[in-house]
């Protein structure tokens, strides 16, 4: 399996696994077979993708396949790895953040190669989109010759890798979601202080997203704490009390504004020892006398 694979099987026609066969075809790679619980979905991805690639069940796909790649989600993994015909020569690869090699293993102990290749990137749409690939970071794992192959497969993708032996992965994919996910929850949170300031709705995407991406292109060229700007940065306290002082009637967002201003009170930022000791008295939690944290 250190050569490159001659068929490569998919199966989950979802939104990873049409970027990924698109990604992976662009790249050279023969994808012989797709599949899918929804045989409409399978025939769309196939529908862009070039040559004669097939819409098969996932037990043909594995009996076609030198190499497949599992795009469902994580609780469906361990299923197919039990219920495929695995044969000899065979890997079988998971797209899966948040669990290890572990549920695999029905699948290593046919004699197959077992791996994991993760994006660290969304994929939101069910078109192919290959180019969110390149410039990104795959997490890597599987034994060698799979290890070695599967960096080889991303670099080609236009990725860099890091390799996630012995990594805690429900830790590296909370790393993930704080990057990803969460990133979309903080829009939320600023739309309802936007509407709150009387501002119409409908105009916040448009205002407000230019500035979360100035702020995600800071951090993707500087160091975290050159990258912030605004009244933490600055050691502004009167600015934070005014924030503090409007969202006193709407707690969820009051005590959202706190936690992340701590968490940012993280970085080295410079400030005087007073500056300082005036900011995390305003943004970190108290703990009462009852263990919760007050205000």
């Amino acid at each position: 399996m250190n050569q490159r694979p001659a068929a490569i099987g998919i199966i989950g026609a979802g939104r990873l696994g049409a970027s990924l066969s698109v990604a992976l075809q662009a790249a050279g790679h023969a994808v012989a077979a797709i599949a899918s619980r929804n045989p409409d979905s399978a025939a769309a991805l196939v529908a862009q993708l070039e040559g004669d690639t097939r819409v098969l069940v996932a037990r043909e796909v594995a009996e076609a396949c030198d190499l497949l790649f599992l795009t469902v989600p994580d609780g469906e993994i361990e299923s197919l790895a039990e219920g495929l015909p695995w044969h000899g020569g065979q890997a079988v690869v998971h797209c899966s953040g948040a669990v290890g090699l572990a549920v695999l293993a029905p699948a290593a102990e046919a004699g197959v190669g077992t791996g994991c290749l993760h994006p660290l990137q969304s994929f939101p749409s069910r078109v192919g989109e290959p180019q969110r690939f390149r410039g990104i970071v795959c997490g890597v794992e599987g034994e060698e010759p799979l290890g070695s192959l599967l960096e080889r497969i991303a670099r080609e993708l236009g990725a860099g890798v890091v390799r996630l032996e012995g990594v805690d992965r429900a830790r590296y994919h909370a790393a993930a979601v704080f990057g990803s996910n969460y990133v979309v929850a903080l829009a939320v949170a600023a739309q309802r202080a936007w509407e709150l300031a009387g501002l119409p709705g409908e105009q916040a995407r448009s205002a407000l997203a230019p500035l979360m991406l100035g702020a995600a292109e800071n951090v993707a060229e500087r160091a975290t704490a050159e990258a912030l700007t605004g009244p933490v940065a600055r050691g502004d306290d009167a600015t934070i009390e005014r924030h503090l002082a409007a969202l006193d009637g709407e707690p969820e967002l009051s005590a959202l504004y706190r936690r992340l201003g701590a968490e940012l009170l993280r970085l080295d930022l410079g400030h005087a020892p007073e500056r300082a000791a005036r900011l995390r008295e305003l943004l970190e939690p108290v703990e009462g006398s009852d263990g919760e944290a007050r205000r």
